[in-house]
């Protein structure tokens, strides 16, 4: 049985860990500028949209799913055929509307999926389920990342696989740096406004503090409050490495940064985790944050993830 991956264009993860597992984006759509653009998580354009329109204030951004219809023909024209079973793992749907649009493709094409394999060699049923991975950014990808593992390493049957992730997926940690909180406040993780409130805004404002976001089991909240980028950034990473330290609940860290990921790399605490993990045999992702997430959080952001233990 062939069974496929999908995921939303705010799944943080490179492009060749995506080419090299055949996982298929599904994209947003950005509104910038009065502009129509499709964040398909190409590393060029997303970089290109960062430099132009993110970094200014002034450019109003939107960013929402692709139609029902649209993603309805992209299963049919690049799933249908090329496998038995599909997942599609989405955002929390507090902050996209894909799960809720993917879910209304996944029935429609109930009714002609079947002409459409006839064309190919697919015999058989097809099946495709949407799950919300219940984060975002570098929340999603450490949970797609587990989906590649549970498959080449224990050779899940598909419902097996979709009843794991579901599991795991409570437990997935994500903590989230803003790159200006203005965006946060102005914006909101949902684009929709529901950011930093107006004490919290105030405060990064009068002391120079950066809040570090925490998004866990559903919930948001604000888990601390560093001086500056940078500290917010090692605060970050300490948590995660204090996390491995005391044992993940599956071997994958995920980082993602709005901008060019060598300012991470860079970093003392981003080092001492490559470090870290390469000792401890855990898969460690660092990628460009979507241009999707990136307009929510500004133009250098960063979010952590991993999987806590059951």
């Amino acid at each position: 049985m062939r069974i496929g991956l999908v995921a939303g264009a705010s799944c943080d993860l490179p492009d060749s860990y995506l080419e090299r597992h055949g996982i298929r984006v599904l994209p947003s759509l950005l509104q910038l500028d009065g502009k129509t653009f499709l964040d398909d998580r190409e590393p060029e354009q997303t970089m290109a949209l960062y430099r132009r329109y993110l970094a200014d204030r002034r450019v109003d951004a939107q960013a929402g799913a692709c139609s029902a219809d649209e993603i309805r023909e992209i299963f049919l024209q690049e799933l249908v055929l090329d496998y038995d079973r599909v997942l599609v793992i989405t955002a929390c749907t507090e902050f996209s509307d894909l799960y809720a649009r993917a879910t209304e493709a996944s029935y429609a094409i109930l009714q002609s999926y079947r002409a459409r394999r006839a064309q190919g060699p697919g015999t058989g049923g097809f099946s495709l389920r949407v799950l919300d991975g219940g984060s975002i950014g570098a929340g999603e990808a450490v949970l797609v990342c587990r989906a590649v593992q549970l498959l080449e390493e224990r050779q899940l049957r598909f419902a097996e696989l979709r009843h794991q992730l579901r599991e795991e997926s409570i437990r997935v940690a994500c903590l989230m740096v803003p790159g200006d909180p203005w965006y946060l406040r102005r914006r909101g993780l949902d684009g929709l406004g529901k950011g930093l409130r107006g004490a919290e805004y105030a405060l990064t404002r009068a002391a120079g503090v950066r809040p570090l976001l925490s998004l866990a089991g559903g919930i948001r909240r604000v888990v601390a409050r560093p001086r500056g980028f940078e500290a917010a950034c090692t605060e970050a990473m300490e948590q995660a490495t204090r996390a491995i330290r005391a044992g993940l609940g599956a071997p994958i860290l995920s980082i993602s940064f709005g901008g060019d990921p060598r300012v991470i790399r860079h970093m003392p605490a981003y080092q001492a985790i490559e470090a870290l993990t390469a000792g401890a045999r855990i898969d460690l992702h660092l990628a460009v944050m979507s241009a999707t997430l990136g307009a929510r959080l500004g133009p250098g952001a960063l979010s952590v993830a991993w999987i806590n233990p059951g």
